[in-house]
């Protein structure tokens, strides 16, 4: 009896001991797992911002050929538009008004390039004061439209509608698709990476809903804003 009184408290006292390195343990791992997904996240980012800009020059390069009196428009525009990727993309939030004047930029760009804009659609509804969303997050969604909305004749047909409401934001992106073009090792790379960044940064928090019936590819995209601030608080 008398052994079985001593032996409780050094039971319990390794009981304790145990657990304890387990808390570290499972402390450093929530670190590590961490620290990786913040990497990852930077990989991401410093994919995505190549490819956006060789698609830029190329707009810009398409304007010169032409000798179009846009060009220097074009110049100016791709200058803001960097330097939004400079010094903004690289926070982990921005205000969600910037990120949309980014989108505003982007498009205006593309209509420059376009021998026919007149079917380019871009519509923002809603309250964005206050609400803030990771950087370049639907710049994918919307670039992939532009790229593959595009027939022989540089005629594009691509519709924009982006709401916010007081707890969600939604994106559709619809275009046509008009042009055919073999599959390379960077196709997709784009819309890949979203995906990746929506899966780590809105795990429990956004629907993606992608319809591509070989004719139209419509994208739909709404982040609960609600949920992502209890999951990061």
């Amino acid at each position: 009896m008398t052994t079985v009184i001593f032996a409780v408290p050094y039971i319990f006292g390794t009981m304790l001991k145990v657990y304890t390195e387990w808390q570290k343990n499972e402390d450093l791992r929530k670190l590590v797992e961490k620290e990786k997904i913040q990497s990852e996240l930077q990989f991401l980012k410093t994919q995505l911002n190549p490819h956006f800009l060789f698609n830029s020059l190329n707009t810009i390069y398409s304007l010169s050929v032409k000798q179009s009196p846009d060009t220097s428009e074009a110049v100016i525009n791709l200058s803001e538009l960097m330097r939004y990727m400079l010094y903004e993309a690289d926070r982990k939030l921005v205000p969600l008004g910037k990120e949309l004047e980014y989108i505003k930029s982007y498009v205006a760009l593309q209509r420059l390039r376009l021998s026919d804009g007149e079917d380019v659609f871009l519509k923002i509804s809603g309250e964005e004061r206050g609400k803030f969303v990771p950087p370049l997050l639907f710049i994918s969604f919307i670039e992939n439209a532009f790229k593959y909305g595009t027939d022989y004749n540089g005629k594009t047909f691509v519709k924009i509608n982006l709401s916010v409401d007081q707890e969600s934001i939604h994106l559709q992106v619809i275009n046509t698709i008009g042009t055919f073009k073999a599959k390379t090792k960077s196709s997709g790379v784009g819309l890949e990476n979203v995906k990746n960044r929506l899966n780590y940064l809105y795990p429990h928090s956004h629907v993606l809903l992608i319809n591509n019936d070989g004719k139209t590819y419509e994208v739909n995209l709404t982040l609960n804003l609600k949920n992502y601030e209890l999951h990061n608080h």
